[in-house]
């Protein structure tokens, strides 16, 4: 009886789990033209990549080149850090915030780190 309900927990967790996942993600369905989507598709193929993979890349490099053209964007940048990172330990490889963070605007520090270069520098009293 106790395993029904165990069961029963564990399957709702990961039903609200889910749930959490599906209101952080804005799926976009595009359908260019047959031009574009040929042109698209030849690009995939002289790249290696898949069609959906080349267009998520220029979309991340223009973000990422968008968001470091201003100070004005600090906020926005730092906030979608600061998402990212409490969803993962990291930044997702070819994501604007990786490019800005490759690129040296962005600057992310691991806990160890942190604790380290705080015991270091700390004034002691």
């Amino acid at each position: 009886m106790s395993r029904g309900i165990l069961s029963k927990v564990i399957e709702d967790i990961g039903e609200a789990q889910a749930e959490i996942r599906a209101e952080d993600y804005t799926m976009v369905n595009v359908r260019p033209g047959e031009k574009v989507a040929v042109m698209l598709e030849l690009i995939a193929v002289l790249s290696g990549k898949t069609a959906s993979a080349v267009v998520a890349e220029e979309l991340s490099s223009r973000l990422a080149a968008y968001a470091a053209s201003s100070v004005a964007h600090v906020d926005a940048i730092m906030d979608a850090t600061e998402r990212a990172l409490k969803q993962s330990q990291m930044l997702q490889p070819g994501s604007a915030l990786a490019i800005l963070q490759k690129g040296g605007v962005l600057e992310v520090e691991d806990g160890f780190h942190e604790k380290l270069r705080n015991k270091m520098f700390s004034q002691e009293e």
